[in-house]
């Protein structure tokens, strides 16, 4: 399982959402929260990673088999532009 220090893919909502966390903070210090919510937010992460993980590979396997990026974005609810232009610069496309 691999998990990046660096979020990837991050929404203009999701990082609106971080900065305003960050907004409301008091000025004290640090937010608190349970430590179970913060373990299933690790855990989410570590499997959204996978699964970007699993469809990425699967793209690639897609493709190597001879599936056109029309047929690939078609799979994934993109146009063949979007599915060309997110997979293509992969190792092994």
């Amino acid at each position: 399982m691999k998990i990046s220090k660096r979020p990837k893919n991050l929404t203009e909502d999701e990082a609106a959402a971080i900065v305003e966390a960050f907004d409301d903070a008091p000025e004290d210090g640090y937010v608190v929260v349970a430590g179970d919510a913060l373990a299933e937010l690790r855990t989410a992460a570590a499997a959204r990673q996978d699964a970007v993980d699993r469809i990425n590979a699967a793209a690639m396997r897609a493709r190597r088999e001879g599936a056109s990026w029309g047929v690939i974005g078609a799979q994934l609810g993109m146009t063949r532009q979007g599915a060309r232009q997110r997979f293509e610069r992969l190792p092994g496309s």
